[in-house]
């Protein structure tokens, strides 16, 4: 059995703790230099190697430290603070349920203590019976003392809770029914993880319904922050299936200036946007939503792309963000418009289909129908 040996700071070197089997995983190739030679870190201005990106936005977004971070290069576990705060917790897994439950108990709610779901929240919260028991509770609670004593249980397990087919529920349920100012919580757990995280969240089957939860219920202060994270890649978010949908939201909660970032991003990238499935989705939010000005400046990007409105009328999302075009521009705009959506659709080359939506397009667009 070989090592194989992958450089970082300080000259550390993963080859003497990791086996060939592991390292082959992260499709790092055998070491051919020799001792001592160049360090691929993160200090310095130096490059760090996509693998060790990997691992590190893995552990950043992990709910408990994996297995395998104890093989990690002590550099690396020092640019990742969950790895150091995980070791300071009980090593039981029962031991640190009943640690968090303590201090979730500590709410002012006297109350609390005789109450069946106390200390057991977070444990219902994953099963499907339990979950709903739990959501009953939160509707049933008399005050908000009691609604945020609950809620407060699930301290410590936001990012776990929020990609659990069960638990998501419980988390959507505490956010909309817990007053705004002590949401605080969900916010700094998640946004703990890491800039990254709010966007991995928003691309997840069940968290992008709690980002979508957090974007409506949450303070300005807290949202305007998850807004940010969430415009350092909108463009790839735009484009997921899941995250689309965070996207939409995010135009309609969100300061003037975050939404003309955001609206510039699109008309800058209108070959992209227009052209993907779940992109156009938030084109026709913001062709919808948008001050009329940004409406016109939208829609004359998309003009601008060749042949981007002829395929466009052919799609889901993308025949309705034609349609958004044709009322927005007027003129000579308007006609070339019109002139790029029937495209050769008046000839014999479109078929059936093809014709019958730019003919739709077209009606809807003089005031023909909803």
């Amino acid at each position: 059995e070989h090592y194989w040996s992958l450089q970082v700071v300080g000259g550390s070197s993963l080859g003497s703790s990791l086996p060939a089997s592991v390292l082959e995983t992260m499709a790092i190739g055998p070491t051919v230099s020799p001792p001592g030679a160049g360090v691929l870190g993160v200090n310095g201005g130096q490059r760090m190697a996509l693998p060790l990106k990997a691992l590190g936005s893995r552990l950043r977004w992990a709910v408990e430290t994996p297995s395998w971070a104890g093989y990690l290069p002590e550099s690396l576990q020092l640019e990742v603070p969950v790895v150091q705060a995980a070791a300071t917790v009980p090593t039981s897994r029962l031991e640190c349920i009943a640690s968090k439950s303590e201090e979730a108990s500590s709410q002012p709610w006297p109350l609390a203590t005789q109450s069946w779901w106390y200390r057991r929240v977070w444990l219902l919260s994953r099963d499907a019976k339990g979950c709903r028991q739990v959501q009953d509770a939160l509707d049933a609670a008399a005050s908000e003392e009691e609604r945020l004593a609950i809620a407060c249980e699930l301290r410590g397990h936001i990012c776990e809770a929020l990609r659990c087919p069960h638990a998501n529920f419980v988390l959507q349920k505490c956010i909309t029914v817990v007053s705004p100012k002590n949401l605080k919580f969900c916010f700094d757990e998640l946004m703990n993880k890491g800039p990254e995280a709010a966007s991995q969240a928003a691309r997840h089957k069940y968290g992008c319904r709690i980002l979508q939860r957090l974007l409506e219920c949450g303070p300005p202060e807290q949202v305007r922050s998850l807004v940010d994270c969430l415009l350092r890649d909108a463009l790839g978010t735009c484009a997921h299936p899941y995250g689309n949908y965070v996207i939409q939201h995010l135009l309609g909660h969100s300061t003037l200036d975050q939404r003309s970032q955001l609206l510039k991003l699109l008309r800058d990238n209108a070959a992209f946007v227009g052209a993907d499935s779940y992109a156009s989705a938030v084109l026709v939010k913001a062709m919808s939503t948008a001050p009329r000005d940004e409406q016109v400046k939208l829609a004359r990007a998309l003009l601008k792309e060749p042949g981007l409105l002829h395929s466009m009328s052919a799609t889901r999302h993308g025949h309705q963000a034609a349609k958004l075009v044709l009322k927005s521009l007027t003129g000579l705009e308007h006609e070339e418009a019109r002139s790029q959506i029937y495209g050769d659709a008046r000839g014999g080359n479109a078929g059936s289909r093809g014709r019958g939506r730019c003919m739709a397009i077209d009606q809807l667009a003089r005031g023909g129908g909803a």
